[in-house]
């Protein structure tokens, strides 16, 4: 599957260590969703029957093969998805090949490649003047089955209950439900951290420091953003050190805009 877009971003507060929200502003990015692009063969994952919602073999090194296809077009970044290690098991939604599942923060998804892999997309990238935007997941993790049935010990570095909130589900019309509440069902629950937590708030940073820094990240993309708690994000983007832009979904330009408070910038949702 291979996305192309530009990224609107609707205001820009502050400068980033990497590369400023501006420099970030006039880059166009093309969104590649790792699994589905193409692999470390050459091949293209086209003939993966992306129904049986299975890894159909994308990779990093796949990536590199066709950046002179992506530049060539135009774009001077790419957006991939989350590279950290998720669940496993075949669930009643298939595998995390997308990426939204994670488990193990501090474990790559070896499905994509090894850690050298990620960090020779990065070198190719910036050899070509481009960027690297890396999706993350802060507001959950990953869970195969029920809210009860859920073994905490299975995450890292969070691996108590004590660091999430008790399951409730979400009200769309209450913000506080919104991020304090559950995403996912009982095929596969989406523990909810507490991200207004100091230790939920301190192990992120700590994990964000280093992965930006172990890979030469030059900017985020923050999957479920208006989740998260507002208080977090301070914290970890000074922490992170580069430009960040948030999914916020929600059609209503005040609710969307208000997060531009807390980072640089959000996926223009409302237009």
């Amino acid at each position: 599957m291979k996305i192309s877009l530009v990224i609107a971003a609707l205001a820009v507060c502050k400068t980033a260590i990497a590369a400023t929200p501006a420099q970030w502003r006039s880059r166009s990015i093309y969104q590649v969703l790792t699994d589905r692009f193409a692999r470390t063969d050459g091949s293209t994952t086209a003939t993966c029957n992306t129904g049986d919602r299975k890894y159909c073999g994308g990779s990093y090194q796949g990536i590199i093969n066709h950046l002179d296809y992506i530049q060539g077009m135009g774009f001077t970044a790419i957006w991939i998805s989350p590279v950290t290690y998720n669940l496993p098991q075949n669930t009643a939604y298939g595998y995390a090949y997308h990426g939204y599942w994670q488990q193990d923060l501090y474990k790559l998804n070896s499905n994509f490649g090894t850690a050298a892999d990620l960090k020779n997309l990065a070198a190719a990238l910036h050899s070509r003047g481009m960027y690297l935007m890396v999706d993350i997941v802060v507001n959950h993790n990953g869970w195969d089955g029920s809210s009860s049935s859920v073994n905490y010990g299975s995450f890292n570095p969070f691996n108590s209950a004590s660091y999430y909130h008790q399951y409730c589900t979400i009200d769309y019309n209450n913000q506080t439900s919104i991020e304090d509440c559950w995403l996912g069902d009982s095929n596969v629950e989406l523990p909810d951290l507490k991200t207004e937590s100091t230790a939920v708030a301190s192990g992120y940073q700590t994990w964000i420091k280093k992965l930006v820094s172990d890979y030469s990240i030059d900017g985020l993309r923050i999957d479920t953003a208006k989740h998260v708690h507002n208080t977090f994000w301070s914290g970890f983007s000074s922490a992170a050190g580069v430009f960040m832009t948030g999914e916020v979904y929600d059609g209503n330009p005040s609710n969307t805009c208000s997060y531009q408070a807390y980072m640089d910038s959000v996926l223009n949702y409302p237009m």
